[in-house]
């Protein structure tokens, strides 16, 4: 026995066994997850044969069929608006390589034959639907070959007892579990898979000619899955690999230019749409918000004690987040931290700040659009954290187990919450309870859910939570609009419409002027001036409005 223990902490391969232990048990309650939440809902929950019935207004099924295809609409040269049909396990023609290959595989490897309704006749249908569990296991899949790269690494690196403890660390850290545990976090997992298996290769293949071509592929499929890949190149260089590196740039170059120009077009449109252009100018405002979003990665990362989709920092971007205060001197500290132990560090320190500062980069806030800061940003930049960590507490075996027992239970506490899309978003909100975006968010869900009384409640605390937003408003402008209650709607919609900034002003303006002429139809001016007097002092819409 006590062979057996001594093989399993003093081997690689006892190494390599206990963290994959570590993994499995962590993560293995994903497995009993069959639901889908946010993106995971129209990335993959949708994609799937539907049966479409259509009934009249008594209930009776007067059409039906099989609906396998989904329609994308696209604008020509012209601007004119045409539709394209896809088949729901066809390549997607609107996703560009290597997201169409992604979007292509993920589909099919959740797809589950089995019973999705009966027709009118009241027999069986059978088709394809999404099995959650099965999304989840490819992520933890990915996760383990990460991990098992990660310690292949930094055993050949440094030691096999500093990798053993900073990928143990890594595996249960809390920053993961948007990346492991929700399907959509995907990505992460494959962008980090591409550049370990590119810093392996470029360890242990000498050959420049079989080497090169190989980091070609490898750091190309870490690029293309997310921008962060287009830094491996720094890392290549610190290994010594220059030759590699060279190659890891060059396709750096390509893909940012083209896909990273894309990625800040679509961020500059989306400002543009909701009115907040300014806040995508360069200058010396911008250093200044890339400075206080390093200072508070300083701090998450360390101390991960909040975890939720939606963070409040910055989130709703203002004039305020551009001025220099006590988060810029804070972040400027850290920079400057930063760069003295670069410089004065050991190698495993030195890779560790290296590793967290450039892979960070991306997510600087330099063109951003809505959600700033999330802990996924923070998922791949952990890996060189934990390596910190390892270095510092190898002496202190004790210290560093209760680090990693704490990690563990906060991963525990968190996981349930990808349940389904109500538990998804009252973790948000429980977590950040001054969200009033997460609060937007749970009412959809209740709503979603056969719950629109919840819906309603929950979004009428979001407008008491930040009346200048204007997405809670425009949620209560719907539902009174589908109940047929047109003056509470348009009571709703000016509301939205007076907020501080309005993201769809022409649009939503032009569902105003729609609403006055259904409005104008069904009674006389006099009549409406009463019913809305009536309206402003029922109970609910009075709390709505009172500021």
């Amino acid at each position: 026995m006590d062979l057996y223990l001594l093989w399993i902490i003093q081997t690689w391969q006892g190494h390599l066994l206990l963290i994959s232990i570590l993994h499995f048990l962590c993560w293995g309650f994903t497995l009993t997850l069959k639901g889908f939440v946010s993106d995971d809902i129209e990335g993959v929950a949708k994609f799937s044969d539907m049966w479409y019935q259509e009934k009249d207004q008594l209930g009776n099924v007067i059409r039906e069929e099989k609906i396998d295809y989904y329609e994308m609409e696209f604008k020509d040269s012209n601007g004119k608006p045409y539709k394209k049909k896809y088949g729901n396990f066809s390549f997607p023609g609107f996703i560009e390589f290597p997201g169409c290959l992604l979007r292509w595989f993920r589909v099919n490897w959740g797809k589950h034959f089995q019973k999705i309704g009966t027709n009118v006749k009241g027999h069986a249908v059978y088709g394809y639907q999404q099995d959650g569990r099965k999304h989840h296991a490819l992520n933890l899949l990915v996760q383990w070959a990460d991990l098992l790269l990660a310690y292949n690494l930094l055993a050949t690196i440094f030691s096999p007892s500093i990798a053993l403890l900073a990928v143990s660390l890594f595996s249960v850290y809390p920053c993961g579990v948007q990346t492991v545990a929700w399907i959509s976090g995907v990505n992460y997992l494959f962008c980090l898979f591409g550049a370990l298996l590119t810093f392996n290769l470029a360890l242990f293949i000498e050959n420049p000619y079989i080497l090169l071509p190989l980091v070609a592929i490898t750091c190309g499929f870490s690029c293309l899955t997310l921008l962060p890949g287009c830094f491996n190149w720094i890392i290549l260089i610190w290994m010594g690999k220059y030759d590699a590196a060279l190659i890891a740039g060059l396709i750096a170059m390509v893909v940012f230019l083209k896909q990273g120009r894309e990625v800040i077009d679509y961020r500059l449109k989306a400002f543009k749409e909701q009115h907040m252009e300014n806040f995508t100018k360069i200058g010396f405002h911008k250093l200044v918000v890339m400075v206080k979003t390093a200072g508070y990665y300083c701090r998450f990362i360390p101390f991960p004690k909040r975890l939720g989709l939606f963070h409040t920092w910055l989130y709703h971007w203002d004039e305020p987040a551009e001025h220099i205060n006590k988060d810029f001197w804070f972040g400027l500290l850290c920079l400057g931290l930063f760069g003295y132990f670069v410089v004065v560090s050991i190698p495993s320190i030195q890779l560790g700040l290296l590793w967290t500062f450039i892979y960070l980069l991306t997510f600087s806030n330099f063109v951003t659009a809505q959600q700033v800061v999330s802990e996924r940003y923070a998922f791949i930049p952990t890996l060189g954290f934990c390596l910190i960590i390892a270095t510092l507490l190898q002496d202190y075996p004790i210290i560093f187990s209760f680090i990693l027992g704490i990690a563990i239970m906060r991963v525990w506490v968190h996981l349930p919450t990808f349940r389904n899309e109500v538990r998804f978003y009252e973790s948000n909100w429980f977590n950040f309870p001054e969200s009033e975006v997460a609060m937007g968010n749970l009412g959809v869900a209740y709503v979603n859910h056969g719950l629109p009384n919840k819906g309603l409640d929950t979004w009428l605390e979001a407008s008491r939570q930040n009346p200048t937003y204007d997405v809670p408003w425009y949620n209560l402008y719907s539902i009174c609009k589908q109940n047929g209650d047109f003056l509470g709607a348009r009571r709703f919609l000016k509301l939205c419409l007076d907020s501080k900034t309005v993201h769809f002003s022409e649009q939503w303006q032009r569902e105003l002027r729609e609403l006055d002429t259904i409005l104008e139809k069904s009674i006389s001016p006099q009549e409406l001036g009463t019913r809305l007097n009536k309206a402003l002092t029922e109970a609910g819409y009075e709390r709505a409005g009172a500021f």
